[in-house]
């Protein structure tokens, strides 16, 4: 048996993080939003025995791509459903700092951790994008800056409310607090959450996401294509955490992995490539690509390379896409053509795996990946559903589960979030703001 475990969380869509799932037949489209299909979800990573279901979120329409993917629900709405329909597993929703105010979210997101006996977590993210800004009110979005330090003053607010929360016979003391964007007097309603708030995650490649994730994360988003990246970014990681005087091991990176799975590899590699065409038919995707670089790349040979000199450098507080597709062209040698064509299909431009393989590969590659360093676990990111998780967990999690890689029961009592990543309580983090 393995000492150490690996953690595993699923990344929830409706019909798959694959844009062109909507589009396969297996896809039943007759129902939108189809909640059967959640809760399907649902269960079945737990009867993985699963750490966390992941709810991606981004509050606006995206009217560029042939695609039902951009029609979402509200996260939260949507992790109260699942922890509903489970016992166990741990539900993040994913909530911008950009548009939201402090003292909701965290009202929210309590009051989420108490439903759900503890299993709550909130991603956090610096929403990007003009198109996002027009739907609350506003001309354009922040400066890349001014998000990174709304987004740092938006985290401080919320965990003091949290920790300042009433706790038994101690009654809630009021939070004081003047920023540059947030001016706060109260006190938090809600009693302290189980295991003292909800579990907090991030994700971000870049020197700033690095650096608050060491700071304040409980558990990591991670992605990268080469192994000696991810090893270096879980290294940096872990020592950053224990710069600020954390526990390295009290924070879980997981690393996202895009699981085409086949009985054959040549299955797997059909199910990709029936997906990719799908979704691709008639899309501009070197105009796509240029938006996500923000860069007119219409005026350049579709077979040559990226203008590497020439782009801006896009960076973002989420896994910066426009970082690791300009990476990726420059180590893979792709052309302007190919590389639009990753960024567009399936819009997994962000996943460092883009695997199809068969259940036995699909183990050996995690296994070798975790064991290497990379992460403490992963995050399944599925093309199509429920067929991925399906096949995931009924074919390669009794592989990891032979192996001792993974856990093979809840154990009894209950089960908190904090719990599931080995720790009784969450560190209350609570910052000195200025």
């Amino acid at each position: 048996m393995t000492a150490k475990l690996m953690h595993l969380g699923l990344n929830c869509t409706e019909y798959g993080r694959h844009s062109g799932g909507w589009l396969h037949p297996d896809s039943d489209v007759s129902q939108m939003p189809n909640i059967d299909v959640y809760r399907h979800i649902a269960k079945k990573a737990e009867e993985g025995f699963m750490d966390q279901l992941f709810v991606a979120d981004s509050p606006v329409h995206n009217r560029g791509q042939l695609s039902v993917g951009p029609t979402r629900l509200d996260p939260m709405a949507v992790a109260l459903l699942m922890a509903q329909e489970t016992e166990h597993i741990g539900v993040i929703a994913t909530i911008t700092t950009s548009y939201n105010d402090p003292y909701d979210i965290a009202r929210r997101a309590a009051s989420l951790s108490h439903l759900t006996g503890g299993r709550a977590g909130i991603n956090f993210v610096a929403s990007s994008g003009d198109p996002i800004a027009r739907n609350y009110n506003l001309p354009g979005q922040l400066s890349h800056d001014e998000r990174f330090v709304r987004y740092e003053e938006f985290l401080g607010v919320v965990t003091r409310l949290w920790a300042a929360s009433a706790d038994g016979d101690e009654r809630a003391v009021p939070v004081r607090h003047t920023g540059p964007h947030f001016a706060v007097d109260a006190a938090l309603d809600v009693p302290k959450a189980p295991a003292g708030r909800p579990v907090i995650v991030m994700a971000g490649s870049s020197e700033e996401s690095r650096d608050q994730a060491a700071r304040w994360a409980d558990a990591v988003y991670a992605a990268g294509r080469q192994m000696a990246g991810a090893q270096e970014f879980y290294r940096d990681l872990k020592e950053r955490a224990a710069a600020y005087g954390r526990d390295p091991d009290s924070i879980k990176v997981m690393l996202g992995i895009t699981s085409f799975i086949g009985d054959t590899v040549e299955e797997a590699e059909a199910l990709e490539a029936t997906l990719n065409d799908l979704h691709v038919r008639g899309a501009d995707t070197i105009g796509y690509l240029g938006g996500v670089l923000e860069f007119d790349l219409s005026g350049f040979d579709p077979d040559g390379p990226l203008p590497f000199d020439l782009l801006p450098q896009v960076r973002s507080s989420s896994v910066s896409q426009s970082g690791l597709l300009t990476r990726m062209a420059r180590e893979q040698g792709l052309s302007i053509r190919e590389i639009a064509f990753r960024a567009y299909a399936g819009g997994l431009a962000n996943m460092q795996f883009r695997e199809a393989l068969t259940p036995v590969q699909m183990a050996d590659t995690m296994q070798e990946w975790f064991e290497a360093g990379t992460c403490d676990g992963f995050t399944i990111v599925a093309p199509i559903v429920p067929r991925t998780i399906d096949d995931f967990v009924d074919k390669v999690v009794p592989i990891l589960a032979e192996r001792g890689l993974v856990r093979t029961s809840y154990g009894d009592g209950p089960t908190t979030h904090a719990g599931l990543f080995g720790l009784d309580t969450l560190d209350p983090r609570v910052p000195t703001l200025v």
